[in-house]
């Protein structure tokens, strides 16, 4: 009988306590939905929703014409490092037979120098005359070397052949214009454009390869002048006798030495003189 009014305690107890817990649960979540509800989420304003970032879901559309602006860019600032760079590497020519030779081969606006250097295409006619110049300013130029050895170039002809081609590409540039933005939809069109575009551009690099060509002969040409200037030098320099001149300075050496005691043995004897005339001198002094 005690063992059953236990168990009916125990049994009660635990009941009790479910119902406390339970009712905790059921307050907190109720408080917490009261919570949630007082909180009203605030509309976002017009500026706000300006500036969200724009959801892109598809692809961006490839752009071949932009992609070759961005090519022929690159190539052209290249070209331009390069000429330049050869332009600097010597000093300044002399004579301007072959720049004068190469803005009257060029032709269309250019009416001075100075425009056709600032020109893209322009200043690889610039370049050439300009390293022409050089080459003919060397006294080492006239030597027949060259012509012995069958390794002269034809300056002139060189100026005049790359300073043509360039105004050809040039006018063929003219002639393909603007890229076609009225006919980018049209997939030949972009493609014969670009094809042309690029073709044009390496006939562009390949002058500045030839012209380029053409410094490293100056340089040679200048290495061949430092060679010739050295050999003038020694020749010159040769006619000083070393032997001759060694002699002459052993017996200058010894000259002096023979000098120096003849003047001391002229100051011992000049002193001996003196002493000599002192009471001389004294005695006629009386007289």
């Amino acid at each position: 009988m005690i063992k059953l009014l236990v168990f009916v305690v125990i049994a009660a107890a635990i009941a009790v306590a479910l119902v406390v817990v339970g009712s905790w649960v059921i307050n907190g979540v109720r408080s917490l939905g009261e919570g949630l509800g007082s909180r009203r989420v605030r509309p976002l304003s017009a500026d706000e929703l300006r500036a969200l970032p724009e959801v892109d879901s598809t692809d961006a559309e490839p752009d071949p014409l932009g992609e070759l602006a961005d090519t022929l860019r690159s190539t052209r600032a290249a070209r331009w490092s390069r000429c330049r760079a050869i332009q600097e590497q010597e000093e300044p020519a002399e004579s301007s037979q072959y720049l004068q030779l190469a803005l009257d081969t060029w032709g269309g606006d250019a009416d001075d120098t100075a425009q056709l250097r600032n020109d893209p295409i322009g200043q690889i006619a610039v370049t050439a005359g300009l390293v022409a110049d050089r080459v003919s300013d060397f006294p080492a130029w006239k030597l027949d070397f060259f012509d012995r050895h069958g390794v002269r170039v034809d300056l002139g002809r060189e100026v005049t052949e790359l300073t043509t081609s360039a105004a050809n590409v040039r006018d063929q540039i003219d002639l393909l214009g603007e890229p076609p933005t009225h006919l980018s939809t049209d997939d030949d069109v972009v493609e014969t454009y670009i094809a042309k575009s690029l073709m044009l551009s390496r006939r562009l690099d390949g002058l500045v390869e030839r012209v380029g060509a053409l410094g490293e002969y100056q340089q040679i040409v200048a290495a061949i002048q430092q060679r010739q200037d050295k050999r003038d030098w020694l020749d010159r320099v040769s006619a000083i006798d070393d032997f001759e001149n060694e002699v002459d300075a052993q017996w200058d050496a010894t000259e002096a030495d023979r000098m120096r005691s003849t003047a001391d043995e002229s100051e011992t004897l000049a002193s001996i003189y003196l002493d000599a005339l002192a009471p001389l001198a004294k005695t006629l002094g009386r007289e």
